[in-house]
């Protein structure tokens, strides 16, 4: 579905004449959506005016469509969350052969009609038509260049600057530059270079001035400690003759600073109030936390089958009211670091190309897993044989295991059910921790019960329908027959078979259980907050997370736990996979 929405449409001069001409050019800007989502990308766009009954006046394209119906040939735009713009007339855009002639404005009721093709769903028109209203235009001269002068007051409509002649003051028009000499206070004037101000300094607590093309003001009393609101000087600032170094965060007040502006020792951190701009350059340590805003440069892509969870905080728990059944997951504020996790349950396919090399490179499993079919979740996987599994994967990509049997972290952990210790410096496989699983299946929401909201059908999830049990159940009833080939156990879904979350991950809630790390504890057995890990165990049971194909609606909610032993496998529980960065 594609949804339209005119953020401008305006008449603009092609040119003056003696006497009213309506112009050649039509200037349209405009917002498409597709599927709800701002469309970004080159579209194919189509255009015709019309009158009030849809009989086309003027094709502003290849000019070759009748009765209002599209153009054969479409104009190639650039659109940007959504918006394009194009001049309507413009012969030098191609597939636009024609300016628009009065005749197409033979009726004051015109409308533009507008086709669009983002080169998927094939050319669509975009609804409704929208009336061309005009703006006032100059009747005055044949061109302006010819008026020597013209008072601000005299000049109506909208006028390109390049027709007017170079001595008009033309207050308010966007992008002037004025020459010449001004008198009066300066009242109102912003923007001017420090070249057009006067030889008297200005005071050091001249609060919102912005000064520019400065390089030295040895006669301008200030200190480091008034660097103030929008004072900029440039790189190296020298104050009364003497260079600016080594300022730290104390000395700059609240205000904005180009980074170009400062010198390269100056540290900024933690200033009050104070705004940076510019562009920084180096290399940056650490786990990111914190960091807003980043150009696409500087993340890394995910890597194929894989989606980025970015790191910050959450609320982890229960945040519904209503959900008193949930005893164990109270809310509490927890911050992971970014990591990538699989986008789809490992599936029995996937399982099996690594179970093998690994059985041939000495890895030993008690379950050898199962599946519907190669592209269902594999399933009957104990906690131990995902946690070897994830290790063996590791291995045949080249990455380092993530898990081994000493604390010293140095036996690789391919055998038997023992104590696993993880490193967790390494970008290796491994299972998600129960904060992070639980991050990752909210898709960026909050204090809602499913992964998209607070209620549940089975087009959204594949579990057990029981709509008298549970008010946010919608259902229906019994076994989801969405890719389960009917009711016949295990009922589980082609991986992907339902719309993926706000990170794009799929199968958050049911078809299969999901294996984490953590040893189960009430309510949740960590004293950090920070990248929780789960209790010290050892314990009894392991968390899964995410409900199944034939539990109820309520074990598919993002706060429900569920736990086993480590060692048991069961048609109903899966695993997916993480890695950080």
């Amino acid at each position: 579905m594609r949804s339209y929405h005119v953020l401008l449409l305006a008449v603009s001069l092609a040119a003056l004449s003696a006497t009213a001409q309506v112009p050649g050019l039509i200037s349209h800007q405009g917002k498409v959506t597709v599927a709800g989502t701002n469309y970004t990308g080159t579209g194919l766009f189509r255009f015709a005016l019309v009158n009030a009954s849809g009989t086309t006046t003027f094709w502003s394209n290849d000019g070759t469509s009748a009765a209002g119906s599209q153009p054969t040939a479409a104009v190639s735009l650039a659109v940007a969350r959504g918006v394009f713009s194009v001049n309507l007339g413009d012969t030098s855009v191609a597939n636009m052969t024609q300016t628009i002639p009065p005749s197409a404005f033979s009726t004051d009721a015109v409308y533009l009609r507008v086709w669009f093709d983002d080169d998927v769903n094939g050319s669509q028109l975009l609804t409704p038509d929208r009336r061309i209203t005009s703006v006032a235009y100059a009747l005055k001269a044949t061109t302006a260049a010819s008026a020597d002068a013209v008072a601000a007051a005299a000049i109506t409509g909208t006028l390109g600057l390049g027709q007017l002649p170079g001595a008009v003051v033309t207050n308010n028009a966007s992008g002037l530059t004025l020459g010449g000499t001004f008198t009066g206070n300066g009242a109102g004037l912003t923007g001017l270079p420090f070249s057009a101000l006067p030889a008297v300094p200005l005071t050091n607590n001249q609060s919102g001035v912005t000064l520019g093309g400065l390089t030295t003001v040895s006669n301008l009393s200030v200190t480091a400690t008034n660097f103030v609101n929008t004072l900029i000087v440039t790189n190296p600032p020298v104050l009364n003759g003497s260079a600016i170094t080594n300022l730290n965060a104390s000395q700059l007040a609240a205000g904005t600073v180009a980074l170009g502006r400062l010198p390269t020792a100056v540290v900024t951190n933690n200033a009050s109030g104070l705004t940076l701009s510019g562009t920084l350059s180096g290399t940056f340590t650490g786990d990111g936390a914190g960091l807003t805003n980043l150009p696409a440069a500087t993340t890394a892509a995910a890597p194929p089958g894989m989606a980025l969870i970015p790191a910050g905080s959450f609320t982890m728990g229960n945040s519904v009211a209503a959900d008193t059944d949930i005893t164990d997951a109270a809310t509490t504020n927890v911050t992971v670091s970014a990591f990538y996790m699989d986008v789809n349950l490992v599936s029995w396919s996937q399982w099996q190309s690594v179970y093998y090399w690994a059985t041939n490179h000495g890895y030993g499993f008690v379950n050898a897993g199962a599946g519907k079919a190669a592209n269902h979740p594999v399933q009957t996987v104990d906690w131990y044989g995902c946690v070897k599994w994830c290790n063996a994967r590791s291995q045949q990509a080249g990455r380092t295991p993530v898990y081994y049997t000493d604390a010293g972290l140095t036996a690789i952990y391919t055998n038997g059910a023992v104590t696993v210790y993880a490193n967790w410096t390494v970008a290796g496989y491994r299972l998600p921790t129960e904060a992070e699983w639980e991050k990752a299946a909210r898709g960026g929401l909050s204090g809602q019960r499913f992964p998209w909201g607070n209620v549940i059908n089975q087009n959204l999830a594949n579990y057990y329908g029981a709509t008298s049990s549970y008010s946010y159940d919608l259902g229906p009833n019994g076994y989801n027959a969405i890719g389960s080939v009917g009711g016949t156990s295990p009922a589980t879904s082609p991986v992907g078979s339902f719309a993926a979350n706000g990170y794009g991950l799929n199968d958050m809630a049911g078809n299969v259980f999901e294996w984490c790390w953590d040893w189960y504890g009430t309510p949740y057995g960590q004293p950090t907050t920070n990248n929780p890990t789960g209790p010290a165990g050892p314990l009894s049971y392991r968390v899964l997370r995410g409900g199944d194909w034939h539990y109820v609606a309520n074990f598919a909610r993002c706060a429900n736990r569920n736990d086993f032993y480590p060692s048991y496998a069961l048609n109903s529980y899966g695993f997916r996979c993480v890695r950080g960065l």
